[in-house]
């Protein structure tokens, strides 16, 4: 049962035909997956992140000025004596999503986000709570509702980034 409603509920937003950030909308929310690999000083402590996004976009000449959030996790590798816990970022950037042809698009945002991390302490666990300034250019892909971009994730207190994939649906 959940299986056939998962198919039509598919099947639907297939058929359906989205108008979402077309030049004459003015205003589309989207929800994105963001699947990610840490580079840099990061890649010691995590293997991989897994996110949920939500940006608004107000058409603004060639593009669209942006704002997106969500919830951003990392995974942590295994490291003797530490917790296997994962990292949470809550991101908030502001951006330019400037259409370059037709479908594609070109993206650079630039926000904060707070860190929350795990450490081990006297065989316990304890957590730290930091935030940082972010920026985040993307290239993607744009069809109809449907949008693919790739994104590198800078966080200016850290060694290193992310570079996500963000496969999302636009309203």
């Amino acid at each position: 049962m959940k299986k056939t409603i998962l198919i039509c509920l598919v099947a639907l937003l297939c058929l359906t035909q989205a108008h979402a950030q077309k030049e004459s909308k003015k205003f589309s929310v989207g929800f994105g997956f963001e699947p990610g690999i840490p580079t840099g000083q990061l890649t010691n402590l995590y293997n991989f992140s897994m996110g949920i996004t939500v940006r608004f976009s107000f058409h603004a000449g060639p593009g669209f000025a942006t704002l997106t959030t969500g919830g951003v996790g990392f995974a942590p590798k295994k490291i003797e004596g530490q917790p296997e816990k994962v990292a949470l970022e809550i991101p908030f950037r502001v951006g330019y999503k400037y259409i370059i042809q037709h479908h594609l698009f070109f993206m650079g945002e630039v926000g904060y986000a707070s860190f929350k991390t795990y450490y081990g302490k006297n065989g316990g666990v304890s957590s730290l709570n930091n935030g940082s300034f972010i920026a985040a250019p993307t290239i993607g892909y744009t069809a109809n509702a449907f949008e693919i971009g790739l994104r590198y994730g800078m966080n200016f207190n850290a060694s290193g980034g992310v570079v996500a994939v963000r496969v999302g649906f636009n309203f």
